[in-house]
């Protein structure tokens, strides 16, 4: 095992290994593995396992009850919380593929929160930007071989399938649910509790609770999971009526946000207002060439 001297381990009240305790060598200690490597300024809590072949590197923190399992390759500026399990060959905080990115250069580096799993695979790049980490937050599922590129910010309670892809500085909300092979486009945002089908891709944002069931094309919006979510039947009544008026209606776009607005004051209305009023892409709905197409090959006139 190679051990920079810079390595310390952080106990249940913050302090150092052999510091501030009574007693010190009654405490715990990170389990490392003898052919791990840690080179760096490395920060431990006191039950942190580290095991065969991983390789830390920088500036890391690594919280309590974080488990990397074999493998695992990080590299700092990297901030990892409490209970997260790394599988084998997850590799977090590298630099952005980015041709014009200097691989030294440190950025705000990434961030993790808690209780997230790393399939095998899995891997998520450093920002770019000097002023914002790459965030990860709290309880998501990365199946194997999913990625986050650069500047991705990721919230909580989320599920990506094998394969899933999210290109530089898309915004992904809580309890979003992905199937194998989605894509979602750089700048993109992807709002809370939405789906993104397998082999769905989107490159315009997705409203809230909408569902992707072809590229940039929405087929429903998610009631199963409104209700698992906790949501109200109001709640869930507003957003079938949001997901006809903004995706089935067939006026003009400029109409049908008009008559989004004015179902103002209901926080589910309040909500979707916010996102189609932020978006800088425009919003995944049904209309445009692929419904076009779909709708000729019908022998309709969409």
């Amino acid at each position: 095992m190679s051990v920079d001297a810079s390595v310390r381990t952080v106990g249940p009240r913050g302090s150092e290994a052999y510091g501030g305790e009574a007693n010190p060598y009654n405490r715990r200690v990170p389990k490392i593995h003898p052919t791990a490597v840690l080179e760096g300024e490395i920060t431990l809590a006191d039950d942190v396992e580290i095991g065969p072949f991983c390789v830390l590197r920088g500036r890391i923190s690594i919280g309590a009850g974080t488990a990397l399992v074999s493998a695992v390759q990080l590299q700092g500026p990297l901030a990892i919380g409490a209970g997260n399990t790394c599988y084998p060959g997850v590799c977090i905080g590298f630099a952005p593929q980015d041709k014009g990115f200097k691989p030294d250069k440190d950025g705000a580096g990434t961030v993790v929160g808690d209780g997230n799993i790393f399939r095998e695979g899995t891997s998520i790049h450093r920002a770019t930007r000097d002023d914002r980490p790459t965030r990860i937050g709290d309880r998501n599922y990365w199946m194997a071989n999913t990625h986050a590129a650069h500047d991705v910010q990721v919230g909580n309670d989320c599920v990506f399938a094998n394969n899933t892809l999210f290109a530089g500085h898309a915004e992904i909300g809580d309890r979003v649910v992905t199937g194998g092979g989605a894509g979602v486009h750089q700048f993109t945002r992807v709002g809370r509790g939405a789906m993104v089908g397998g082999l769905c891709g989107a490159s315009k944002d997705v409203c809230p609770f909408f569902t992707v069931t072809a590229t940039n094309y929405v087929g429903s919006y998610n009631r199963i999971g409104m209700r698992r979510g906790g949501a109200s039947p109001s709640d869930i009544d507003m957003a079938r009526e949001i997901y006809g008026i903004l995706v089935r209606d067939r006026r003009p776009f400029s109409a049908r946000v008009a008559a989004l607005e004015a179902l103002a004051g209901h926080p589910i209305a309040d909500e979707y207002i916010a996102f189609v009023k932020g978006s800088k892409r425009g919003i995944t709905t049904r209309h445009g060439r692929a419904t076009h197409t779909r709708g000729a090959a019908r022998g309709e006139d969409e």
